[in-house]
């Protein structure tokens, strides 16, 4: 297989500044790990709590009734990881969001992690909604 690159081990993210602990440690499709323990499930995560499991099978199911559900947790930025590749939901359904005066970002599951422990680290109040 020539130019094709192979990972037998998940990512590991380094945490050398955010001192909590729902950090992202490690994301490999189908798996993610917070707090040094491992879940195969989609999961919502924010700098003070882990609440999962986020219950949607796939980004097709997100429905604006779950955005507005997700913007009662009053995050500054929500972060869609979308699995290993992006899906971008229908624009009328961040409605909740633009009223709640919230930020999103909508990517891959492995950038949403990376782009999760970034703001964590700068002290913003963002939440992750990642489908695994």
């Amino acid at each position: 297989m020539h130019g094709a690159l192979v990972y037998d081990a998940p990512m590991k993210f380094a945490q050398d500044q955010i001192n909590s602990k729902y950090v992202i440690e490690a994301y490999e499709p189908g798996r993610i790990q917070v707090a040094s323990q491992v879940f195969r499930h989609n999961l919502l995560i924010m700098p003070d709590r882990l609440l999962q499991p986020w219950e949607v099978a796939s980004m097709e199911d997100v429905s604006a009734q779950q955005l507005q559900v997700l913007a009662a947790h009053e995050p500054d930025v929500l972060i869609l990881g979308t699995g290993q590749n992006p899906v971008f939901p229908h624009p009328s359904l961040f409605r909740p969001l633009i009223q709640a005066g919230i930020g999103w970002e909508i990517m891959p599951t492995d950038a949403a992690c990376r782009t999760y422990n970034i703001l964590h680290g700068e002290d913003r109040r963002v939440l992750a909604a990642l489908v695994l």
